[in-house]
């Protein structure tokens, strides 16, 4: 759901506030946590802060999935920074003063650089920190942060670089797929055409950041990659990142042919299958697979949300087309709603 933040309220306890939307939510529970007094407080404070217009109940409340101790979700009211600093000079003045001094300092440092690191666990907790050494490999090794790194490095000390020219974006489309072949055998239009079907779960994406798969998700090859696939490609992209970031430092002249060469050097030093090029042009072909595949996997999902069971192989030769007007009547907002319910259920 978000980034948990742990609060310290003693020596001996913490209480976990979530981040999200560059602000700080709790729910009632955590309040009372945090306050040292009853979620029955909490709850009364929270009707009159709302009573007395002090604030917009709407403007201070979401709901959000809360993973709880059985392992289910359950959608949970949560309050945001507003809201507990009214509560907490409500309940305890002095406490109020404390966390909005601390909120206040977390705020403006993930403002400021986009993070905040909690050093103190951190340095208690190798296994946390080794989690958080992948997280930045991960983002570091994202393809648009490889790409927007060997960039600047061509910017710095490449010869031939023209960032509008169709040999540029060529340069970058074979990079990624040199990427993909090597951990996959696969370019990434080959990985779409390959993985990419409405009967798998989730229609083959194992990367994707709501409930079910967006379009726009089911067209990247990188979203299909296991796990394992990912983490390999992970480090391939950071010792390349580290080659180029190194030799604009040296001041080397790079060209985009050097680049290619050093990669498949790199690959090839790894023990993976260097890319020799492009024996067919798929890419429109895979990006229609995408379509009629994404469409017949939204389809189902309408159907489940109407109640039916769908038999694969009867959907596939026909026989629910009679619900194709209540089917085109289901946005996808309504889609996502459901889901979101269900899942919480």
């Amino acid at each position: 759901m978000s980034n948990l933040l742990p609060y310290q309220i003693s020596e001996d306890e913490s209480v976990d506030l979530s981040f999200i939307d560059d602000t700080i939510w709790i729910t009632q529970k955590g309040m009372a946590m945090l306050f040292d007094c009853s979620t029955d407080n909490i709850a009364l404070h929270l009707k009159n802060i709302f009573k007395d217009n002090e604030l917009d109940q709407k403007a201070v409340t979401e709901e959000y999935s809360v993973t709880a101790l059985d392992g289910k979700n359950y959608i949970t009211k949560h309050y945001n920074l507003d809201a507990i600093i009214a509560v907490g000079y409500r309940v305890n003045s002095k406490k109020a003063t404390q966390f909005r001094k601390w909120a206040t300092q977390v705020l403006h440092t993930y403002i400021q650089d986009g993070y905040v690191v909690n050093e103190a666990l951190l340095r208690g907790d190798p296994e946390k920190l080794n989690e958080l050494a992948a997280k930045i490999r991960e983002l570091r090794a994202d393809e648009k942060n490889v790409f927007a790194q060997v960039r600047e490095c061509f910017k710095i000390s490449a010869s031939d670089y023209e960032p509008s020219s169709q040999e540029v974006r060529t340069f970058y489309s074979l990079l990624q797929d040199k990427f993909h072949h090597a951990i996959t055998k696969m370019t990434s239009s080959k990985l779409i055409m390959d993985r990419a079907s409405y009967k798998e779960d989730n229609m083959g994406l194992v990367s994707f950041k709501d409930l079910w798969p967006s379009k726009q998700e089911a067209q990247t090859g990188k979203n299909y990659l296991t796990e394992n696939e990912l983490y390999r490609m992970y480090l391939l992209s950071e010792q390349f990142l580290l080659f180029a970031e190194s030799s604009a430092l040296m001041g080397k002249n790079l060209t985009m042919k050097d680049l290619h060469e050093q990669l498949n050097k790199l690959l090839d030093l790894n023990g993976y299958p260097v890319f020799n090029g492009y024996t067919d042009y798929i890419k429109d072909h895979a990006m229609r697979h995408v379509e009629t595949e994404y469409n017949r996997f939204r389809d189902i999902k309408k159907l489940h949300m109407l109640g039916i069971d769908v038999d694969l192989v009867e959907y596939e030769l026909g026989a629910y087309k009679s619900y194709q007007e209540e089917i085109d009547a289901i946005t996808t907002q309504q889609l996502n709603k459901y889901y979101r319910i269900l899942a919480a259920s």
